[in-house]
Formats: structure tokens, C-alpha cells, sequence
């Protein structure tokens, strides 16, 4: 056979396809928000509902009772929502906070499980606990914006989970918790509710005592 015939029958044999070769990076999976929003059941923050996107469904509602050293505990309650807006309803307690006059620990109670605020090390306003809705990470709730009147919360790899804006110029409504991951929801929206409202609290705590020249939160 020639050379000529060996070239053209090689060019009509069938060629194996090469493999596919990845172009670049598969693209990143977003997770979709979740905003709640706050409202103060009356001009006091002792009483506030949390409700769903739609501003009108109610998810939780937050009970404080954190005035003195006498009060009673635990000082932070976090129920179903009920018909009644009083600290003496009998819906289900998902969640409790109690503060301590001498320490900056808070005590944090969601469902089953008990938990404990504290801050990760001496000169630094967070509070980080072990945390047993994610698997027992620690997470960091961090005062974050201009005055340190928002907060976020960071898990162990310092990515946001969720954030509270406080909202400056409302009689009524209080901020917005955003839910970075929206499908999140039970026990793990519980403990980020109650930790967060504990922590929104412990702040407030502290700068009053701050500004009546008394000792930590």
C-alpha cells in the first residue's frame, strides 16, 4: 500500500475524543437570606415579637425581666407567639437567657440544651459559646457598625451566620435579624434567636452600667 492510501485510510478511522477538561471553577452555591423582623410591644424593648419576611407572621416572642439584681429568672424568655404580649403567658419557653451583676457570663438555655455566653478572651466585647445546634462548633456573636449597636455572628471559620441591625430611628421596631442561610430553622433558628437577643441585651446591660459609672454587664 502506499503512502499516500496509509495517511488517507488513518484519517478515516474514527479518533478517540479526549477527555473533558474542567474550564474553571464549578460555580459557588448561594444560600438564600432570611430577614426577621423586631417590633417593641409597647415603647419599652421588655416585650418585643419577632416576626417573619412578610412583617405580619409572628415566630417568637421575647420577654425581659433584667431591671435589677433582684429580678427574677431567667431574666430573657424566648416563647411561641401567643395572643398575649405579657411575661406571664403560658406559651412554650424555647429559649432563656440569665445574666449574672458580677460576671459578663450569660447562661443560655434552647429546647433540651444549655449553653454558656462568655467572652473568648479579656479585651474584646464578644461572646462565644460552644454551640450544640452546629455540631458543637464555637460560635462569636461580634459588635459590628459604627457605635457597636449591630451584631454578627461568625462561626469558627469567621463566616457570618447571621446579623442583627438595630434599627436607630423607630419608635416601634427594634432591627432586623438576618438568617444568612434561610433554609435554617428548629432547634438552630432557636439558639440563634435566643443567643442573639441574649447578646443584644448583655450589650445594653453594659452600657448602662457604663454610663451610671457601675461595674460590668
Amino acid at each position: 500500500m502506499s503512502l499516500e492510501k496509509k495517511n488517507l485510510a488513518a484519517q478515516q478511522q474514527p479518533q478517540a475524543s479526549a477527555p473533558l477538561m474542567a474550564t474553571g471553577p464549578s460555580p459557588p452555591t448561594y444560600m438564600t437570606p432570611r430577614t426577621l423582623h423586631i417590633y417593641r410591644d409597647g415603647f419599652t424593648a421588655r416585650h418585643m415579637t419577632v416576626t417573619d419576611m412578610d412583617k405580619s407572621h409572628a415566630l417568637y416572642q421575647v420577654h425581659c425581666n433584667h431591671g435589677t439584681i433582684f429580678s427574677s429568672k431567667p431574666h430573657m424568655r424566648v416563647t411561641a407567639p401567643s395572643s398575649s404580649s405579657s411575661s406571664s403567658s403560658n406559651a412554650p419557653i424555647l429559649g432563656t437567657a440569665t445574666f449574672h451583676s458580677w460576671s459578663r457570663r450569660v447562661d443560655i438555655t434552647v429546647g433540651p440544651h444549655s449553653a454558656e455566653l462568655a467572652r473568648p478572651g479579656f479585651f474584646t466585647r464578644s461572646l462565644a459559646y460552644v454551640s450544640p445546634a452546629f455540631g458543637g462548633q464555637t460560635l462569636t456573636w461580634q459588635c459590628d457598625g459604627i457605635f457597636g449597636s449591630d451584631l454578627v455572628l461568625v462561626n469558627e471559620q469567621k463566616e457570618w451566620l447571621a446579623k442583627f441591625d438595630h434599627a436607630a430611628f423607630s419608635w416601634s421596631k427594634e432591627g432586623k435579624l438576618h438568617i444568612v442561610n434561610g433554609s435554617i430553622g428548629g432547634l438552630a433558628l432557636d439558639e440563634i434567636v435566643t443567643t442573639g437577643f441574649a447578646m443584644m441585651i448583655h450589650e445594653r446591660r453594659r452600657k448602662q452600667n457604663s454610663g451610671g459609672g457601675g461595674g460590668g454587664a
